[in-house]
């Protein structure tokens, strides 16, 4: 069977750290579809205190391309390379990316944490992120969903109330 060369998907990308603002705005001007999450942070100095928006995934971009076209993201500076699973580049499903953007979206805490076992499978039934499905974590007596991304060994965690979820089968 051959690859359909035109189909389109969400592939990511390495960059170089602290290039990722850059390389979006790069990507927009080439005429390529890209997502890059950001989150809102507070960070202070010894002078001022400031809210800014920083990569939830630092040094990586998803870019939404077939495979055909794959060398037109490459020639972007600031990207290094497209990230490898099994010797192949890496997909993100056009779901998860909508997970994503709904996640971040809201005004929920959320929070980026390295890969770990999660619990119980659940789906979100009520709120901003019902339909998202992940796994349940206990942390500080509060239930968390975590919808996990496993292509970039990444876990991103929502804070919850444990009766806006449903356990799955």
């Amino acid at each position: 069977m051959l690859l359909n060369e035109s189909y389109k998907s969400w592939y990511v990308a390495y960059t170089y750290p602290n290039a990722e603002k850059k390389v979006k705005r790069m990507l927009e001007q080439s005429g390529v579809t890209s997502f890059l999450p950001l989150q809102k942070v507070v960070r202070r100095w010894s002078d001022r205190t400031k809210k800014v928006e920083l990569p939830f995934f630092p040094n990586y971009i998803f870019i939404y391309t077939s495979p055909r076209e794959m060398y037109v993201p490459l020639k972007i500076k600031g990207i290094l390379r497209f990230v490898t699973f099994e010797g192949r580049a890496a997909t993100i499903s056009d779901t998860m990316i909508e997970s994503l953007k709904k996640i971040l979206s809201g005004d929920a805490i959320v929070s980026n944490e390295a890969f770990s076992e999660a619990g119980m499978p659940v789906k979100i039934t009520t709120g901003p992120f019902a339909g998202i499905e992940g796994k349940i974590a206990k942390q500080s007596g509060k239930t968390r969903l975590l919808v996990q991304i496993k292509s970039l060994n990444r876990i991103v965690s929502v804070e919850l109330s444990s009766n806006m979820v449903e356990a799955i089968n």
